[in-house]
């Protein structure tokens, strides 16, 4: 709620200014731009539209959507005053100006994590594993925060490495190397006012970048590892490794698997669920079904699940996907999701 009245005001603070003192904005248009006076006032009041827009939950969608798309085509106009060093509103040392150029970015972030049906970011899921284990629920409910879903009585715990590639939000490419990292996730199954969904342990990885993104725009606790890997269309292997901590599997892909209840109880989740300050937050994530492969371990050496206090686990099930395309919307407050 505070980024969507906040971003509001934004808005309908920067029309009326607009409107009202429209010579303020002269030198951010080159001289060759003709009736800027015009074009200011129209502005403002587009702003002044989107702000109210960004109110009223019926127009909330369509004014998120439309606020991010505004903001990204005023980028040329921040990187010709922040090139030219142009003086706005007193702000003129270049710093501050790329600064400002930069934070468009962020407002985009928040128009677009104003949704409640589009994507904000987006990603391809590439050498997808899963170790499914089931134990008994009385062993990990102090550790979980919501309600867990259980498999014929039992709890279940997942291991999946996986590895992410073409990484990139709404109007933004991938970039290659800085787009693409490798996952480890033990995750457990649970359920919040009635949606299925997922509650992660950990998330490891081998990117710093990916854990401060991940840590900052979407509360989940990714960390920082060393990962190796070495995957072909036969063979899987990889190993990890964070302070004392370890994981290492080595396996054999195998043909497409036959459809199995289980596994399409544990992989087919379109929800995550993270707890930050007491506050519950739910992310939604959007991708065709599973196509799963058999997999047949040949060694496996971990204690990654142990310091999780996750003890007495039977493997009950593993599968493998070559992977599939993912886009994620906005990590959302389920108090906010009520109101809305």
């Amino acid at each position: 709620m505070i980024r969507r009245f906040g971003l509001s005001f934004l808005f309908l603070f920067a029309g009326i200014i607009h409107l009202v003192y429209p010579q303020g904005f002269y030198k951010a248009f080159p001289e060759s731009i003709t009736f800027k006076t015009e074009l200011i006032i129209i502005s403002g009041l587009f702003e002044i539209i989107l702000g109210l827009g960004l109110i009223f939950k019926k127009s909330l969608n369509t004014s998120a959507r439309v606020s991010a798309v505004y903001l990204f085509l005023l980028i040329p106009i921040h990187i010709y005053v922040s090139v030219n060093s142009i003086e706005i509103f007193g702000i003129s040392h270049p710093l501050l100006l790329w600064a400002r150029t930069l934070f468009q970015w962020v407002l985009i972030y928040m128009a677009l994590s104003l949704q409640t049906t589009g994507w904000v970011i987006q990603q391809t899921w590439k050498h997808v594993l899963f170790l499914h284990y089931k134990i008994d629920p009385s062993l990990i409910t102090a550790q979980v925060p919501f309600k867990l879903d259980l498999h014929e009585g039992q709890a279940v715990i997942s291991i999946v490495p996986l590895l992410m590639k073409q990484i990139r939000f709404p109007f933004l490419p991938s970039i290659p190397w800085v787009s693409q990292l490798w996952e480890l996730n033990i995750r457990t199954y649970v359920e919040v006012d009635g949606i299925k969904g997922v509650y992660f342990f950990t998330l490891e990885t081998d990117s710093r970048l990916g854990e401060y993104i991940a840590q900052t725009f979407f509360n989940l606790p990714y960390q920082y590892s060393k990962m190796k890997s070495q995957v072909s269309s036969t063979d899987y292997q990889i190993s990890h490794e964070r302070n004392n901590t370890n994981f290492y599997l080595k396996a054999k892909i195998g043909q497409a698997k036959p459809f199995c209840s289980f596994d399409f109880w544990a992989t087919e989740r379109y929800s995550l669920f993270t707890l930050k300050d007491k506050t519950i937050y739910r992310g939604i994530v959007m991708h065709r079904p599973w196509n799963l492969k058999s997999l047949e371990i040949e060694e496996i050496k971990e204690n990654l699940s142990s310091t999780f206090n996750l003890k007495e686990m039977k493997l009950v099930g593993l599968s493998y996907s070559e992977g599939l395309d993912v886009k994620f919307r906005p990590f959302i407050k389920m108090a906010d999701l009520k109101m809305i």
